[in-house]
């Protein structure tokens, strides 16, 4: 029996490696497209998954790659993910976020395709918007990175309204997993709190008073692939769950039985002015009308012990 195709754009990820053993198991030929094949073989190192170079700018290859494939899902991940970094790189984050995910769109509304497209929108989009998000809530994105994020989120849900395509948009908070690099927030406490006890060294931090939903990738996924078997829609995909990166500090040093405030420092420039305290999401409603059952388990305490076992074991400082 021929398998169905599924495509992940930009998949080096974290979400590209999580999904492609998702996709794998539920018996999907996976393909995932980069910019570099040297670089995408040694990050996805993962029997019967097919790689191949795509430029997301150049209509022709995205023609040329789903004529060839007729995908059942494509997943578009591409695209520079840091807001921070997309003030010095507007012009990568804009056509990185927004036009290669423009470009797929018009591809499969010209040739008539039935591919369900999955856009990989974010938090970001709501910029400090105080009150709990739902996806209704007002977007008001303060970086060049949350612009882009709106712009293609915009565009895939124009494309779904307007031309009847089977585009989804899939809001996705904070996310943590074994494959997220080391100088983002949650594996850098982790790494901070093995430092302290395997070398009594001191690391430095910035905003710890912030409040995010840290999400367990794996359970990400799993959800996607769940709304993915409904009618095309925006979707959040978080916990509910905010906890300030002062507690899960804490949860980390605390596996080791020692005080956080003794092996952290602070400089204040690394103090966002503007990085308000807390994030919060409210999508139970969303899962209750797809009659998906919300029931997030890896997060807080449980997430920080699971990081901390797996660099430990897979000596991750080294």
């Amino acid at each position: 029996m021929k398998k169905s195709n599924a495509i992940i754009v930009g998949g080096t990820g974290q979400f590209g490696i999580t999904l492609s053993k998702e996709l794998l198991k539920k018996k999907f030929a996976v393909t995932v497209t980069t910019r570099s094949l040297s670089k995408a073989k040694k990050k996805l190192n993962i029997k019967k998954i097919n790689i191949k170079k795509l430029n997301i700018l150049n209509i022709n290859q995205i023609k040329k790659l789903l004529l060839k494939y007729n995908p059942e899902i494509i997943f578009y991940l591409a695209g520079q993910s840091s807001p921070g970094k997309s003030f010095y790189t507007k012009k990568e984050t804009y056509l990185s976020n927004f036009k290669g995910c423009s470009n797929f769109l018009k591809v499969l509304k010209k040739e008539n395709l039935s591919s369900k497209f999955i856009n990989f929108s974010s938090c970001e989009i709501y910029g400090n918007y105080k009150n709990k998000i739902n996806i209704e809530s007002k977007k008001i994105p303060i970086s060049p990175y949350g612009f882009a994020k709106l712009k293609a989120h915009n565009e895939t849900k124009k494309y779904r309204e307007r031309f009847n395509l089977n585009s989804y948009n899939a809001v996705i908070f904070n996310t943590e997993s074994i494959y997220r690099p080391k100088n983002y927030l949650i594996p850098k406490i982790c790494v901070a709190a093995i430092n302290a006890k395997k070398n009594n060294l001191k690391t430095k931090f910035g905003n710890i008073k912030i409040g995010r939903e840290w999400n367990w990738c794996d359970e990400q996924c799993k959800y996607m692939l769940k709304f993915l078997n409904k009618k095309p829609q925006d979707f959040i995909l978080s916990n509910n769950k905010p906890i300030s990166a002062k507690i899960m500090l804490n949860y980390a040093f605390k596996y080791f039985k020692l005080n956080y405030s003794d092996f952290i420092y602070f400089n204040k420039s690394n103090l966002i002015k503007k990085d308000f305290r807390y994030r919060q999401s409210d999508n139970k409603s969303i899962f209750k009308n797809n009659n998906i059952k919300f029931n997030y388990k890896i997060y807080g305490k449980k997430m920080i012990h699971k990081l901390i076992k797996y660099y430990l074991k897979n000596n991750f400082l080294k």
